[in-house]
């Protein structure tokens, strides 16, 4: 289960909360500082600061009130692809092809699994899916495709050409893709989008100020209650391997 934020007020509690909880394997996911996540070619003040913000996150709701709340419907989550065999700045390659997957990273045999995890669980979780939205990169779509079976392509989840990114390109980055993370889904649906790292710490720079949340490891999914005009809240991180323990609530 997701350990409750307010475990941490409570310090006598703590070891009952950790026990047997989703959070208590996200802190094992999670490496220590010295043991980044972010690859060395793309590690600078803003992408460490943001991985760190990752790994500080809390979540809003306890594990029956987020399962409960995704089966309602009403959310956007946001997945990171799954893992892939090397991680590169495809993005800047001159050769990148977007409708040549050889020019691309591609997923990993452990990087299918996890996606094809990652849809069971929310199948067996019965949480409705809605429209599934991936950027036009292939490990993304691999993912959406593997996790749903169906998805569609939105350019705006897509990366721009930058491994040292600017402040104003996570700014453009903020404004391709909180649209998506703040429309409203289907009445009764939950919106899922298939992305990328710089793309989500771009967005959520203005809610997590200052660097917002570089998503790690690959195959995170961060929930989030879409308020409309480019706004939402952050409710819960979820990774690949706890969509069958919120199945079990």
């Amino acid at each position: 289960m997701i350990k409750k934020a307010t475990c941490f007020a409570a310090l006598l509690l703590m070891a009952a909360c950790s026990s047997g909880t989703v959070s208590k394997d996200s802190a094992k996911d999670n490496p220590a500082s010295n043991n980044s996540e972010v690859e060395a070619y793309e590690q600078n003040e803003t992408t460490l600061s943001g991985e760190q913000n990752n790994k500080d996150f809390v979540n809003t709701v306890d594990d029956k009130a987020l399962v409960s709340a995704l089966r309602d419907g009403g959310h956007v989550i946001y997945i990171r692809h799954a893992k892939t065999t090397k991680d590169w700045g495809d993005q800047v390659s001159p050769e990148l092809d977007l409708a040549d997957c050889s020019t691309q990273r591609r997923l990993s045999d452990e990087g299918k699994a996890d996606a094809k995890t990652i849809g069971e669980g929310i199948k067996a979780a019965g949480i409705p899916v809605g429209d599934v939205i991936s950027s036009d990169y292939c490990r993304a779509y691999n993912t959406a495709d593997l996790a749903f079976g169906t998805y569609t392509k939105n350019s705006d989840l897509n990366f721009l050409p930058c491994v040292e990114c600017t402040p104003e390109d996570y700014e453009n980055y903020a404004k391709r893709v909180a649209p998506l993370m703040s429309a409203k889904p289907e009445a009764g649906k939950n919106t899922f989008l298939v992305g990328h790292d710089d793309p989500f710490q771009g967005v959520t720079m203005p809610v997590v100020p200052t660097n917002g949340i570089y998503p790690a490891p690959m195959g995170v999914a961060y929930v989030a209650k879409p308020l409309g005009d480019g706004n939402f809240e952050l409710v819960a991180k979820i990774l690949p391997n706890q969509w069958q323990a919120l199945s079990e609530l």
